[in-house]
């Protein structure tokens, strides 16, 4: 009965991880090479992730010891141990059923094997990646489209494993092969007839965009201090020469990674283009991950958890693997940003709106991979010319992206990005608000709201200023935030409706923000009051939702008020309570 050996197969997978005894290894293994040759093609996709769980927790059968329990996961023995060659030759059974599994008939299995790849390299160890990868180099080249999908998403993954688990010279080689091998494959699936082979493609890249470039931030944590022991040095020594080797992976990306994402964002498809738009703004956005967590790992003999109760595979799997905050660097150069702009700027234009409104949710995290203001400034002009887009959701993505700018100017310690919201932002804001068309204006107050519910404007004490010209034609500096409020406010006697509420709602939005002091706070309850009492005076004209939204800002901000003078009094009478006392 099929039932019958499907629950079988789960609890077998369970039953991998509870291996402490050297003896029942060949019986599980045995379960493996029955599960292959199952008629059922579901069963023997369970093979291979049965095959990569079993090898993972077979030192555990050699070294493990079951009062620290399955999650005690130990590393392979050295090759100078003499369990290695038991812990090798049991490997050398579970490997054949993997390269049978990856030719199998049917493309659910070879799918099941393409999606595990990088397991079975982890759970393996480097004495086996080059089988993997032949493995894996076979599966992109696989007659499904499924599969060929699946194998490009697993090639960032084992590229990881790859690097990541180099300890020795020969694992060293292996790692600055494995992209000369799987690269040329990608390459040629750039003409792949079926698109969602071509998203797959574009996802892999900036994986591996952010993966190579990110390498360079591991140098700080091999060169760390160390307590002056002659191990530590030779460990040292050692990571210099695995950092020595990573950078020349580096050239793969000018080379081929930025090309191959080119030609992908001018790909016929929308839905091609736009995955390669994510992967450039995932890969600029330089979220580097751990990889010396799984280096440190390695360095350990074992580990302990004190939890039994959570399956050892959800520590070590590729997606949950515990990490510490992300670390952020620019991960493009301000070259590859520059060579990208033209491309973007045509996709600006694209017919398809949803392709333009990804063209310009890139501009925040190209922004924190720049220094220069001439490539700020282009990369401005695609925001600005797609604030006029037909598509209110093209307008508003522009707006917002615009917007947000300044924060990864301040990745930079640029002055929380003051220069960007006074140089760049407000002149479009007041662009915005002079125009004759009333949804430009609207798109003026939706900025405002942004700018300052995310931070992005430096408070009134802060130094940075903007140039403003009053109806008098005469110049002056003032804080940015004063200027934001003012463009606001210009716009609170609005001849359209729609603008004059959305006046009172943004008010209202922002009033709770502390950025705004008492000065800027008494400002809006001014502008808002004056456009009530104006507004009521309308015998015909008048509008509820206006007044309802001026008198909700009204309330949110006089609130806010008598907070702070509340807060001011009971500091003055602890005060003189305390003058009192002495």
């Amino acid at each position: 009965e099929v039932i019958v050996r499907k629950s079988t197969a789960t609890v077998l997978h369970e039953i991998a991880e509870l291996v402490f005894d050297s003896r029942s290894v060949p019986w599980l293994v045995l379960m493996c090479e029955r599960a292959m040759t199952d008629p059922e093609p579901q069963l023997r996709a369970a093979a291979m992730t049965l095959t990569w769980h079993l090898a993972e927790h077979l030192p555990n059968a050699f070294l493990g010891d079951a009062r620290k329990g399955s999650r005690a996961l130990r590393r392979l023995p050295s090759r100078t141990d003499p369990l290695f060659a038991e812990v090798y030759l049991l490997q050398c059974k579970l490997l054949p059923v993997a390269t049978r599994l990856a030719e199998d008939r049917s493309p659910a299995v070879r799918l099941a094997v393409a999606a595990q790849c990088d397991r079975l390299c982890n759970a393996l160890g480097d004495h086996w990646f080059s089988v993997i990868i032949d493995l894996l180099q076979a599966l992109i080249g696989d007659t499904d489209e499924r599969v060929r999908g699946e194998a490009m998403l697993c090639m960032p993954r084992l590229v990881d494993s790859v690097l990541s688990g180099t300890f020795s010279s020969s694992a060293s080689s292996a790692a600055t092969n494995v992209l000369e091998s799987l690269l040329p494959l990608a390459m040629k699936l750039i003409k792949d007839p079926s698109a969602s082979v071509r998203v797959s493609l574009a996802t892999a890249c900036g994986e591996l965009l952010t993966l190579l470039v990110g390498l360079t931030s591991q140098e700080e944590i091999f060169q760390a201090p160390g307590d002056g022991s002659g191990s530590v040095g030779v460990e040292l020594s050692s990571d210099s020469e695995f950092l020595a080797d990573l950078r020349q992976q580096k050239k793969h990306i000018d080379e081929t990674l930025i090309p191959l994402v080119q030609k992908l964002l001018h790909d016929t498809d929308p839905e091609v283009t736009s995955a390669a738009l994510r992967a450039v703004t995932n890969a600029s956005r330089g979220n580097v991950r751990e990889i010396s967590s799984k280096r440190r790992s390695g360095r350990t003999h074992s580990m302990s958890f004190d939890d039994d109760t959570i399956s050892v595979s959800s520590q070590f799997s590729y997606a949950s693997i515990e990490r510490k905050e992300p670390v952020f660097i620019p991960v493009l150069s301000e070259n590859q940003v520059l060579r990208l702009l033209p491309t973007l700027s045509d996709l600006s234009e694209n017919p398809q709106w949803r392709v333009r409104q990804s063209a310009v949710e890139i501009v925040p995290a190209l922004l924190g991979c720049t220094h220069l203001l001439e490539t700020r400034s282009e990369i401005a002009k695609l925001c600005i010319q797609l604030m006029d887009d037909e598509v209110d959701a093209v307008r508003r993505t522009a707006a917002e992206c615009l917007c947000l700018g300044g924060g990864s100017l301040a990745r930079h310690g640029e002055d929380d990005g003051g220069q960007w919201i006074s140089a760049i932002v407000i002149p479009q804001l007041r662009k915005c608000s002079e125009s004759q068309n009333c949804k430009q204006r609207m798109l003026g107050l939706k900025m405002i709201e942004v700018i300052l519910l995310n931070s992005m404007c430096p408070p009134t004490k802060n130094k940075a200023r903007t140039v403003v010209t009053d109806s008098d034609g005469k110049e002056a500096a003032i804080p940015p935030l004063k200027a934001i409020l003012d463009i606001a406010g210009s716009l609170s006697e609005d001849r359209v409706v729609n603008v004059r509420l959305n006046v009172g709602r943004v008010f209202a939005g922002i009033g709770h923000h502390p950025v705004l002091e008492e000065d800027e706070l008494n400002f809006i309850v001014d502008v808002v009051e004056k456009q009530l009492s104006t507004e009521q005076a309308k015998e015909k004209g008048r509008d509820r939702d206006v007044v309802y939204f001026a008198k909700q800002a009204i309330s949110v901000v006089r609130s806010r008020t008598e907070d702070t003078s509340l807060s001011q009094d009971d500091a003055s009478l602890s005060l003189a309570s305390t003058a009192t006392s002495n």
